[in-house]
Order: structure tokens, then sequence, then C-alpha cells
């Protein structure tokens, strides 16, 4: 049995910045309380950015009750500016499945759905050496060999040569489109 089983889910609308407080005044009054978090990045200063913890749906909670908890101190929890409603002005249950999804979505990322970019591995440096022989790997000149130049570390580029239409061009290709190609093995006589 999960957390959203034996109860009725609802959504309240909190007033702004009271998140935390009116998840801690329902668990307080016996209610079970359903504040999903996100984490996203936001700017601290030109250049700097911090990771903040913020609710995944801006102002709402979940509250959950069962049938013979009385209803109206929902509605008189400091903190909360209403319940939604539905059909006839009554308050609109939430389908324990759908917030078990979004509980599953959180735990799968620690605690808190993730929206922060993804930040990719980092490369391992480049090791090779001027005019040493490359291989294209991907792109329009796939297959064709180059002779490394140098590396633009910032765009993430090798200034290579290829020999285009029986001239040797110079050409920015993406480090990843890149392989070195291996030495011929040496025949011992």
């Amino acid at each position: 049995m999960d957390m959203f089983s034996d109860r009725e889910w609802f959504a309240v609308v909190v007033k702004a910045g009271r998140n935390q407080e009116v998840h801690r005044r329902f668990e307080e009054q016996g209610y079970r309380s359903f504040l999903p978090l996100c984490l996203r990045e936001r700017s601290n200063g030109p250049g700097r950015l911090e990771t903040v913890t913020r609710p995944l749906f801006d102002r709402y909670q979940f509250v959950g009750c069962h049938t013979e908890q009385p209803f109206s101190p929902i509605t008189s929890t400091i903190g909360v500016s209403f319940v939604v409603r539905g059909v006839g002005n009554f308050p609109l249950r939430v389908s324990p499945l759908v917030l078990r999804r979004v509980k599953a979505r959180c735990d799968k990322d620690g605690g808190a759905v993730d929206f922060r970019p993804h930040q990719p591995e980092p490369r391992p440096p480049v090791t090779w050496e001027p005019e040493q022989v490359l291989r294209v790997i991907d792109g329009p000149f796939r297959d064709f060999a180059a002779v490394f130049l140098e590396v633009d570390k910032r765009r993430e580029t090798a200034l290579v040569l290829l020999d285009l239409f029986g001239r040797t061009t110079p050409l920015a290709i993406p480090v990843d489109s890149l392989s070195p190609v291996e030495a011929p093995a040496r025949r011992i006589a």
C-alpha cells in the first residue's frame, strides 16, 4: 500500500512562496500532503548559475484526506488560496494513479524532477600531433583522409587539411567526426 491508496486526493492552490509552510501545516493537522518538487537552474549574476529546488507545479500541491476527516480545515489552512473545484463547484478529486506517476518520476530523479540542462560527459583531450593523418568518420566528408593541424577547444573543432577536387583545402570539422588512422603494421622479415 502506498501513500495514495487509502485517501481521497484534492489539488489546492497555495499563496506564492508558502508551499513548504502549507505542506507542513497539512501534515500537522493529520492530512497527507504531496508536494512534488523539481530542480532548475537560475542565474545568480553574470555567468553564474545555481540549482534551486522548486514546486513541480507552481503554487499547486495535493492533499489527501480520509472520508471521515472534515474538509473545512483544508480550505482554512493558512497559506491556502483555494481548493481546485470542478462541475457543481465541488472539490475536484485527483486520481491516485496520476499522483503515483508523478511521484515515480520524482523518485526516478532522486526526489525531484530534474529540469537542469543535460551536461555532456567531459570529452578526453585531443592527443593528435600536427600533421597526423586522421579519417573523417561522420558528415559530408565521411571516409576522407585529413591531415590534422590544430584544435579549437572553444568550438570543439579541429582544423584539418582535406584533398578536395585536387586541391588541399583547410576545413574546421567537429572533433567527434574524426578518428586517427592506424599506422600499417610492419612486417618482420
